[in-house]
């Protein structure tokens, strides 16, 4: 509750409550994005979920720098009339409503990471929460200060497109491959990436994970059975 009567103090342009509110909410969005990150983590386990609860905050707010300069020059190209104060609180309340929406979808995304084995199946699950906070934050900057749609729609765009090249920048982020590499170097696009992995298939689980138990040891080493004696020759 404390992050939404930030954002609203944000939105009513409350001068001596922005440089606090303007805190709380990227502390809160910052807090929220790892949480959420930390459950998909459990896609694979382990030390993924650390990874995870680390990239994907850096995925999120990488992705809003870079993008930022881009959200000024959108909004100044359209008319707006925003001095840096309000750009400001607009921007930290757009994070605010991220962190929130993820925050929400959290149970869903734990839910699907550790009872699905399908990475592809995740990882379209995880663009459309992804799209499902652009969708729900953009309402926040329709609000405030920057209110030129056609700008916003196409930053937001232009976020969205950027947030998967860096996704693919940082991988792997669900799934770290057998030579436990953190980061994978070579220059790739986030459509080779995403077709790598709707290609992936899964090693199949054990026998006995299928309901077919392997037959015991003793079985295998038993001797086995002798043929039938030919009749004795009178």
């Amino acid at each position: 509750m404390n992050i939404l009567r930030s954002m609203n103090a944000l939105l009513r342009n409350a001068e001596d409550d922005t440089p606090r509110a303007s805190a709380a909410l990227l502390a809160g969005a910052a807090v929220c994005c790892a949480i959420y990150a930390a459950a998909s983590g459990f896609f694979q386990g382990g030390l993924a979920v650390v990874f995870a609860a680390v990239k994907m905050p850096l995925i999120i707010f990488g992705s809003l720098i870079l993008c930022l300069p881009s959200l000024y020059i959108f909004t100044a190209f359209s008319g707006g009339d925003v001095t840096f104060g309000e750009f400001t609180r607009s921007v930290a309340a757009f994070c605010g409503v991220i962190g929130l929406v993820l925050l929400a979808l959290m149970p869903v995304s734990w839910l699907f990471a550790v009872s699905s084995i399908s990475l592809a199946f995740v990882v379209w699950l995880h663009i459309f929460v992804w799209v499902t906070a652009l969708v729900f934050a953009q309402r926040v900057l329709f609000r405030s200060a920057i209110r030129a749609r056609g700008a916003v729609g196409l930053w937001l765009t232009l976020l969205f497109l950027v947030s998967l090249q860096m996704t693919t920048y940082l991988r792997p982020v669900l799934r770290r491959p057998s030579d436990g590499s953190v980061l994978e170097l070579e220059k790739e696009s986030f459509f080779t990436h995403l077709q790598q992995v709707v290609d992936f298939q899964p090693a199949p689980p054990p026998p006995i994970l299928r309901g077919i138990r392997p037959p015991s040891p003793a079985a295998t080493l038993a001797p086995p059975p002798a043929a039938n004696a030919s009749p004795q020759s009178r």
